[in-house]
Order: structure tokens, then C-alpha cells, then sequence
């Protein structure tokens, strides 16, 4: 283990095996701060609920050790899990390793494994939390980044779908550092379309407006597979109700002087805090669908924020599940709403609930999909490019120039050595 490194250990285990020989020595370990044993399993959770140890060893059978490893992961995900099974096999391994499991070691245990496997996970660690630092650190972008708020003032448009493939794909075409903010206060679900939670959430950095630095960025906010930074909305709805528009507008400054692009995911109706993010954003989607009641609500919502000159920045009108089946025609659209469509994102229900389902954008799952290259085409217009953004049918290829600009960066947004 690391030197000057005291980490607290909880062991779950059965009864007869609390006074094992292993359990000891480590507790005798110079690095080890304190052990505490648990033989029974609703104390363990309790215990491990209320101390939040920096590692978890479940010595229980296999049933007992995946239930475990399950709720330490998804309640702390920071904490490292080593179970300690009777037989490790590769059909264990998957089942453990699924739940969160950062290493399976088999009984009767060698204490040098457990030793070196402490050792290794650790560095691993430190090593994980040292990375999300420095990608705050390096490059920062000399000037304010660019806020680009999705709203729609009518519930269920697919907001959240659009913000979360925007911002995975402005990570892609541009390679620039991004994070994507949930701002749906109550009922956030960004973090459901990225497969990603935390106990850390946005309220985290609410609570210390007068503090925020990169350190405490760094450890609340999650980075996504794709290089995209997240900021999860509050995992409870009540905490809402303690957050306003000034409060928002202080965190969105702090995190437009850390990223090239703020993706802000918003809730339905107009608010001290969503017309806070909109009178600061850049560039505002709103978002829509060919149904009449969405059409009636974004015009009146497009006349109010112009009229009452909420915005700054530029509105862009994106018409999602369009041509869909029995969806009102885009003349007829235009015609409604008096206003320039931007772009549309057509409607493939299935990929959607592919995708929501597994938390894959449908830019990472499907790229070469009509809506995956149309949600592209929008990151890539949103960055600056020019591209057709408002496409009626499907291409058979790439845009060739969208398609040489990803593969400069590469699948995850990550630019390519040269050789």
C-alpha cells in the first residue's frame, strides 16, 4: 500500500470465520486505520452506510456477496469491493465484476494476494482521481466557454435524449473539454441516459459557491466513457425547492471558466432557474415535436423570451421525432410557429429506447444511423460547422467532411496520435 495512505476497512463475513488469521494481520497492517468485523449482513449494510470505509471485504457465499457488492457500489460508489468467494470462475467473475466487484479472490485466501490486490486497487484509484484533476487542469481554455442550454416548454420532447448525445458529441467532433449539467432539478435523468450515479450531485457544489475550485469539481462531478464530464442533478426532489437562479448563475460562471462547452439539460416550464440559464446561454435549443399542444407551447414560449428579452444568445429551433408517422407537416410547422427549424432529429423509437435503456448514446451505439448522424450534425453545428442540420431522409453515407472530422478524433472524442 501507498505510503502515508490510512484507509479504514469494514469485513463482512459469517460467524465462524470473524477470528480468521488474515483478518487479523491485516488490522496489525502500519497502513490500515481500523478494521471493523461484521457477521451479519443488515450490519454490514448499516455499518458500511454510516462510516463510508475506503474498502469493503465480503466473505460470504455467493448469493450474499453479490447482494452486498451491489448496494456498497450503487450507495458509495467510491468504495473499493474485494469479495472473497469459494470457487472463481469466469461465471463468478462476470456476476461480481457486473455488480461492482473490483477483484474476486478465492478461499481458503493467501494473505500476500490480499495483500498485493489491497495494494494494486489503491494506486488504481488514487491514480483515477489524480486523472479527473489534471483534465481539469490541463488546457483550460484561456476564455469563458460557450453555455448551450436544451429546454422545451412541453414535458416528455426528449431534451434530456438531445443534451445527452450533444454533449458526447461535442466531445467527439471538437475533442474540447465538455460537461454536461443537469439541471432538471426534481426528476433528473441524464445521468440514466449516460449509466452513470453518484452521490455527489449538483447541490454538492450549490452548498460551496464560495469555494469551488478545481479539487472540488474534480470530485463531484463523473466522467462519462466518452471523455464528457456530467453533473448530476439532486438525488432528491426536495432539494430543488433550496436552489435559484442566482445560485445556478454563480455555478454555470465557475464551470464556463473550467470547459469549452456547458451543456445545460432543463426542465419544462420557466423558472428563476431556467430563465437564469437562458438569459446567460450562448446558444438555446428548443425543443419540440410535430404534435399541436408541443407546437402551441414553444410559441408562445419563443414569443415571451423574445418579447420580455430573456436571451442574449442565439435560439435555435430543433424539431425532434420529425417525419414521424402521422406527425403534422413541416410546412405546416413553419407555418405555426413562424419561425426559422434549424434542425430535426427524426423519430426511431426503437434506437431511443435501446439506448435510454442501456445508457449508450445513440451517438456512441448507432453513429451511422439517420438520428445518430443528425444528432452529430447538430453537435457539429453547435461547435461552429457549417452542416446541414435539417435533413428530410436518410443518407447513404457519411457527411464526408463530419466523417473526416471524427476520425481525427476518434471514436471517443480523443484525437488520434499521429505517425
Amino acid at each position: 500500500m501507498a505510503n502515508n495512505v490510512r484507509i479504514n476497512v469494514i469485513v463482512v463475513t459469517v460467524p465462524e470465520r470473524l477470528d480468521q488469521e488474515w483478518i487479523g494481520r491485516l488490522a496489525a497492517e502500519p497502513q490500515i486505520a481500523r478494521v471493523d468485523r461484521v457477521a451479519a449482513t443488515t450490519a454490514g449494510f448499516e455499518l458500511i452506510r454510516q462510516t463510508r470505509p475506503d474498502l469493503v471485504i465480503v466473505d460470504r457465499d455467493l448469493d450474499q456477496a453479490e447482494q452486498l457488492v451491489r448496494h456498497v457500489f450503487t450507495t458509495l460508489p467510491t468504495t473499493i469491493c474485494i469479495a472473497v468467494v469459494a470457487r472463481v470462475d469466469t461465471a463468478t467473475l462476470r456476476r461480481l465484476v457486473a455488480v461492482g466487484a473490483r477483484d474476486v479472490l478465492g478461499r481458503p485466501l493467501q494473505y500476500a494476494e490480499l495483500i498485493q490486490s489491497i495494494r494494486a486497487l489503491l494506486e488504481t484509484e488514487a491514480d483515477r482521481r489524480t486523472r479527473v484533476l489534471a483534465t481539469l487542469d490541463s488546457n483550460r481554455p484561456q476564455v469563458r466557454g460557450k453555455l448551450v442550454v436544451v429546454i422545451s416548454p412541453k414535458g416528455g420532447s426528449g431534451t434530456t435524449m438531445i443534451a445527452a448525445n450533444l454533449a458526447v458529441g461535442l466531445r467527439q467532433v471538437s475533442a474540447g473539454r465538455v460537461l454536461l449539467a443537469d439541471c432538471c432539478l426534481q426528476f433528473g435523468d441524464a445521468g440514466v441516459h449516460l449509466n452513470l450515479w453518484s452521490r455527489h450531485t449538483l447541490v454538492d457544489l450549490i452548498d460551496h459557491l464560495d469555494d469551488i475550485d478545481d479539487a472540488m469539481i474534480g470530485s463531484v462531478v463523473q466522467q462519462h466513457t466518452s471523455g464528457t464530464h456530467v453533473l448530476l442533478a439532486p438525488n432528491t426532489p426536495d432539494a430543488a425547492g433550496d436552489i435559484g437562479g442566482g445560485q445556478i448563475g454563480r455555478l454555470i460562471d465557475a464551470l464556463l471558466d473550467r470547459y469549452e462547452y456547458v451543456v445545460a439539460d432543463t426542465w419544462s416550464f420557466l423558472d428563476d432557474v431556467t430563465a437564469t440559464l437562458v438569459g446567460k446561454a450562448d446558444e438555446t435549443l428548443v425543443v419540440t415535436t410535430p404534435e399541436v399542444p408541443s407546437l402551441k407551447n414553444v410559441k408562445r414560449f419563443l414569443e415571451f423570451i423574445q418579447r420580455e428579452g430573456l436571451t442574449r444568445g442565439k435560439i435555435t429551433l430543433v424539431i425532434n421525432r420529425f417525419p414521424s408517422v402521422d406527425g403534422i407537416a413541416l410546412d405546416d410547422v413553419k407555418q405555426h410557429l413562424r419561425y426559422p427549424i434549424s434542425a430535426n432529429i427524426p423519430s426511431e423509437g426503437r434506437l431511443v429506447t435501446h439506448s435510454v435503456n442501456r445508457g449508450i448514446p445513440i451517438v456512441l451505439s448507432h453513429p451511422e444511423s439517420w438520428i445518430g448522424q443528425s444528432l452529430l450534425k447538430l453537435a457539429a453545428h453547435v461547435a461552429g460547422e457549417q452542416v446541414a442540420t435539417l435533413t428530410l431522409a436518410p443518407s447513404r453515407s457519411r457527411s464526408k467532411g463530419l466523417a473526416a472530422l471524427i476520425e481525427r478524433r476518434g471514436l471517443f472524442g480523443f484525437a488520434r496520435r499521429e505517425t
